[in-house]
């Protein structure tokens, strides 16, 4: 293979990894298998064009909690999710819930409601705060919470029950307070 194509292929492994960590989850205790995804057979769908490009934007960055938030910024703000960093399109969200399955619309409403107080509150901590950040965090934060919330109130059709999925979803709940359970998916 031509050393050209190896390095295309190898950034293109990269980013791919990239992509299912920075969208779907981060690993939990260090456990590469943690994925919520795991936990909820739900699958996010989302383009993966404009994470390339913003990937590609701080790839010479030092790879660090702030240059996270920066390439959530950058992905987010040119999905439509989220403008200037901090907007958050409420009817972009409410456009991709439409396109879930009918059982995920109602839960996926729920933790948009959930999320918005909680990132509410963040953004006037983060106000108040003398510590300012190179990019703004709300947008990893925000779809984070929404990752965190649906991931909780999974439709038991799609839930995978294990001893994993169980300690994984007591400590979402002790993060965010039991106010993260939506009534009907109980």
């Amino acid at each position: 293979m031509h050393p050209t194509a190896l390095g295309r292929v190898c950034s293109l492994v990269v980013i791919a990894l990239i992509q299912v960590f920075a969208i779907v989850d981060f690993n939990f205790d260090d456990d590469p298998n943690s994925d919520v995804q795991w936990c909820c057979m739900v699958e996010h769908s989302f383009p993966q064009e404009p994470y390339r490009a913003c990937n590609e934007q701080y790839k010479n960055s030092t790879e660090n909690k702030e240059t996270l938030m920066c390439i959530h910024q950058c992905y987010y703000n040119a999905i439509g999710m989220f403008s200037n960093g901090e907007k958050l399109e409420i009817d972009k969200y409410i456009e991709y819930k439409d396109s879930l399955d009918a059982a995920l619309q109602e839960p996926f409403t729920f933790a948009l409601a959930i999320c918005v107080k909680i990132t509410n509150n963040l953004m006037k901590r983060l106000a108040a705060s003398a510590v300012k950040m190179r990019c703004s965090p709300i947008p990893y934060l925000f779809n984070r919470c929404l990752l965190d919330v649906d991931m909780v109130n999974c439709p038991k059709d799609r839930w995978l029950n294990s001893s994993f999925c169980d300690e994984l979803t007591k400590r979402i709940k002790a993060k965010y307070g039991e106010g993260v359970l939506y009534k009907s998916s109980q």
